[in-house]
């Protein structure tokens, strides 16, 4: 009698949690991505093992039912399918030359073990670890990685690649990550229900959200560069001695989207999604400040060309 515990049903199983760790991930949900993480290694790992032989299944203490049921040397399976866990698969593996001895693996498996005591506060290191031990076990059992992570495969593509650096990564995984947030929110809604969205919560023009000594703030609509949609926030800023003759030359400094949640900080991550490192503005561009509503044409568009950014200084 064959095994009822089969090589398909663990690969599938592994296949099924590793997209729900990465969700969990993009979520922000750690302890689930640590669980899930950890529980998709293990099925991989032990399909790994059935693939060589059912046996490989068995521990070598105690009852000898599972070996007798895996061997096919009985015809009725024990009440309770008991077999190694995820540290003793993976180590049959080490053993075999399938993987090579990894702190970052073993620590994942702790956690997994011990999440719901120890916490999740370092997750985000075991992303790599996670994907680059799931896809050596791909290699090995011979099945396709893109089909295997589906929707998830430029995530796994970057984090793999050696060419970006922590920088490069951070930024496209958040990019992969805010797509599906994207997806998982409106995936299922009828077609035009996004564009509305945007077009609802969209707030054109250029507008002043912070005054002080140091800078000033402004905000702008502008195209989110991971979901491709007209809803993102554009953060700009300009030094004191800034003249707002006609026209001014603003620094980006930030992007946050209001659809799928993506957002960037500084100069280099800006730099890595290609965006202009400043944007020139006209005055008459600006909108309205963060407390003073609409702007008046007149008196205001007057004492910003000839008194520039100290105007506000002296106003606040």
């Amino acid at each position: 009698m064959a095994s009822t515990v089969t090589f398909e049903q663990l690969f599938l199983g592994a296949k099924d949690f590793a997209h729900l760790a990465l969700g969990a991930h993009a979520e922000g949900q750690m302890d689930v991505f640590l669980l899930e993480a950890g529980v998709s290694v293990e099925r991989l790992a032990k399909a790994a093992l059935v693939q060589v032989h059912p046996t490989l299944l068995s521990e070598v203490k105690g009852s000898d039912d599972m070996l007798l049921h895996f061997a096919g040397a009985t015809t009725t399976p024990p009440r309770r399918l008991h077999t190694i866990g995820a540290s003793t698969a993976i180590a049959r593996l080490r053993k075999m030359g399938v993987l090579s001895r990894s702190e970052e693996l073993d620590g994942l498996i702790e956690l997994r073990n011990g999440v719901a005591h120890l916490g999740a506060s370092s997750a985000d290191d075991y992303l790599g670890i996670f994907v680059d031990t799931i896809c050596r076990l791909l290699d090995h059992v011979g099945h396709d990685r893109t089909e295997f992570w589906g929707s998830w495969s430029g995530l796994v593509q970057v984090t793999l690649d050696s060419r970006f650096d922590l920088a490069q990564k951070g930024v496209h995984l958040r990019m992969s990550q805010a797509r599906f947030r994207l997806e998982a929110r409106f995936g299922s809604m009828p077609e035009g229900t996004v564009e509305s969205v945007a077009k609802a919560i969209g707030e054109a023009g250029l507008v002043i959200i912070d005054v002080n000594t140091a800078q000033a703030r402004f905000r702008m609509l502008t195209r989110c560069p991971a979901c491709n949609i007209e809803a993102a926030a554009l953060f700009l800023s300009a030094e004191p001695e800034t003249t707002l003759l006609y026209e001014m030359e603003l620094t980006t400094d930030g992007l946050l989207c209001s659809l799928c949640g993506f957002r960037l900080t500084g100069a280099e991550e800006i730099a890595i999604v290609g965006l202009a490192a400043t944007v020139r503005c006209k005055v008459e561009d600006l909108t309205e400040t963060i407390d003073d509503g609409p702007l008046a044409s007149g008196d205001m568009f007057t004492r910003l060309n000839s008194g520039g950014l100290r105007w506000f200084y002296e106003s606040f």
